[in-house]
């Protein structure tokens, strides 16, 4: 998945956790057992998850909490959604150490993060990391093009269409816009016609397909296809009179892209978690009670906290603030 957290989890270290570790101010620095908090947050985000003999140790000698942290690989969180849900709640244990400035740097090295890498998420207050819709969209013609690795007429339709839409950004010429438009129409004919088992008009096509959410979706493909018969010089001659304009630029990114787009209609083997790229979302998993660490200078209350709302009583003399 492109511009996902779990391909990019491995740069976090270096962009992310180990700064944060290093933070210093006039009054206060981060404490010494970060890496035990964020290691027992992230238990019922890993998959397999670590066992209590691995959370007990994590949480009573934070150097090998750090080791074990940052040891982790992005496949090793059950899910994109699984990961995402980590980094919020990561905030809430930082936050909970109440240094002053910490919180901040946690949140600038983040935004610096997902803007480096170009991931496809947004930070949101109050600390929300938004899935954009342009990841998907990415997700999805790459599922395309693993699709037309297994057939070569369809790679062929989707190297014209690439080719096409590559000169047309090259020249801006108007010929060039229809072509492109033209060979996008072209693969979604062939690709209907694929999942349909013959060859015919994509119109015709789609009224072989069953998969629909309603038939206005069915509609809206036949109706492009229409379009791209009918404007002149896309498909055919057409009807000059029914163009209204010349086409420009937001017709080459509008129609191009929404044929791609109800392509995810069209084809059969799409990968439909693969393209929504968050996994499943049902990945949550209880959170286990350990037994208490032992005292540890400075830290946060995060697990207290937790334990209390949970209506359960943590009975350890850990972390007294300032000792």
């Amino acid at each position: 998945m492109s511009g996902s957290l779990r391909h990019t989890w491995e740069y976090l270290a270096a962009e992310l956790w180990e700064p944060l570790a290093d933070y210093s101010a006039r009054d206060a620095a981060a404490p010494p057992d970060l890496f035990s908090d964020l290691f027992a947050a992230a238990d019922e985000f890993l998959s397999p998850r670590p066992t209590d003999t691995e959370l007990e140790q994590a949480r009573n000698e934070p150097d090998k909490a750090r080791q074990r942290f940052l040891a982790l690989k992005g496949s090793d969180f059950a899910s994109e959604s699984a990961l995402v849900h980590f980094l919020e709640a990561g905030q809430a244990v930082i936050a909970d150490y109440e240094i002053p400035g910490f919180e901040d740097l946690y949140r600038r090295l983040l935004r610096e993060a997902l803007r480096k890498f170009n991931l496809r998420y947004r930070l949101d207050e109050p600390f929300i990391l938004r899935f954009l819709l342009p990841g998907s969209f990415t997700n999805l013609y790459a599922e395309l093009h693993r699709l037309n690795t297994g057939n070569g007429d369809l790679a062929n339709l989707w190297a014209d269409f690439e080719s096409s839409f590559d000169q047309y950004a090259r020249t801006l010429g108007d010929s060039d816009l229809r072509i492109s438009i033209a060979r996008a129409s072209n693969y979604l004919e062939g690709l209907a016609g694929m999942t349909n088992g013959r060859s015919g008009t994509l119109g015709t096509l789609c009224d072989g397909l069953t998969d629909w959410p309603h038939d206005k979706v069915k509609d809206a493909v036949k109706s492009l296809y229409s379009f791209c018969s009918d404007y002149p010089g896309i498909r055919h001659a057409g009807t000059p009179g029914n163009r209204r304009r010349q086409l420009d630029t937001r017709d080459s990114v509008a129609i191009n892209v929404s044929l791609m787009a109800l392509a995810a209609y069209l084809g059969n083997g799409l990968d439909h978690g693969q393209v929504l790229g968050t996994g499943s979302t049902g990945t949550i998993r209880p959170r286990r009670i350990v037994p208490p660490p032992l005292p540890v200078r400075g830290g946060g209350r995060w697990i207290e906290r937790l334990l209390a709302k949970l209506g359960l009583r943590h009975q350890s003399s850990r972390r007294v603030r300032g000792v």
